[in-house]
């Protein structure tokens, strides 16, 4: 059972939150296929040559089995540098798609392939002073670039994070939702799918509306009122009584992007405005959140 799996910041984790639970595999851009062969090829090349002292092979390949939580297989009558090779190749996911692949069974693959990318770069880091060869993050990179895929590695322990939207990955992931996770789940959820939709590239109408009405929903749940609407100015002030002003005519001006074009006589937010307007949902939804925090402690 999945839905109730614990939350990306539960610390039950530890260092390592599975690369699917806090991002999406997105099939907008990018040879996914070659991206994994290469990758494989290079992670092979790793073990088979020992460029950081691992252990044995074996031994290796069975922490890796732990680390991503069962993704790979461990296979005792295989050298684990053909073992890993194998796992990453086109064959495999060809076997593993089957004659009908669909794009939902591509970005679950796909993002399970990544899942054990990052359990291999988790791992390697602790037999490295908690970093990576340089080597192997650079050819990492050369492989994302090659193959059109929106990655980079960043962070302690070295973790993959999609390259799109810096800021508004820090706000959702790194600042915003352990707040939400720890006391409003299903609003971090809302915000979640909305970011993930945008990677998706979803319809950008359908984006916005999703990410609005779980901040909208979230001022309800702080102000216990059901009936609480962002564009009431009163209601607004009455509720968040230090935001500033500016903040205020801001949570306006957002309210007044809903709705499609024919209903509000504008066209929907482009590539570049809808990053935007999620971004300042999350600063928003940031901002309800310690503004009620701050009125609780005072």
């Amino acid at each position: 059972m999945t839905a109730n799996r614990a939350p990306s910041r539960d610390q039950r984790w530890g260092d390592h939150v599975p690369w699917s639970l806090k991002y999406m595999a997105s099939f907008k851009h990018g040879d996914y296929a070659r991206f994994c062969t290469l990758i494989g090829v290079r992670l092979s090349n790793f073990l088979k040559y020992s460029e950081v002292p691992i252990g044995h092979g074996s031994q290796f390949v069975a922490k890796l089995s732990v680390e991503s939580l069962g993704k790979l297989k461990q296979n005792d009558m295989v050298v684990a540098d053909h073992l890993v090779k194998s796992f990453f190749s086109s064959e495999s996911f060809s076997y593993e798609l089957g004659n009908r692949p669909t794009r939902d069974a591509l970005e679950k693959l796909f993002a399970g392939r990544l899942d054990v990318l990052q359990s291999f770069l988790v791992l390697v880091s602790q037999h490295h002073n908690g970093t990576l060869p340089l080597s192997l993050v650079r050819d990492i990179r050369r492989i994302a670039a090659e193959c059109d895929v929106m990655i980079d590695i960043k962070g302690h322990p070295p973790t993959l994070v999609p390259i799109e939207e810096p800021l508004l990955q820090q706000q959702v992931i790194d600042k915003l939702l352990p707040k939400l996770e720890a006391k409003y789940p299903e609003r971090a959820r809302d915000l979640i799918d909305a970011y993930n939709d945008l990677l998706r590239g979803e319809d950008y109408d359908k984006v916005f509306i999703h990410a609005y009405k779980g901040l909208e929903q979230l001022a309800c749940e702080l102000t216990g009122s059901k009936s609480f609407v962002l564009d009431d100015v009163k209601a607004l002030s009455r509720h968040f009584p230090n935001l500033h002003g500016t903040i205020r005519d801001t949570v306006i001006k957002l309210a007044a992007h809903r709705g499609d074009e024919a209903a509000h006589g504008r066209k929907q937010p482009d590539e570049y405005e809808i990053r935007y307007l999620l971004f300042t949902i999350c600063n928003l939804a940031l901002l309800f959140l310690e503004e009620k925090e701050h009125s609780a402690s005072v």
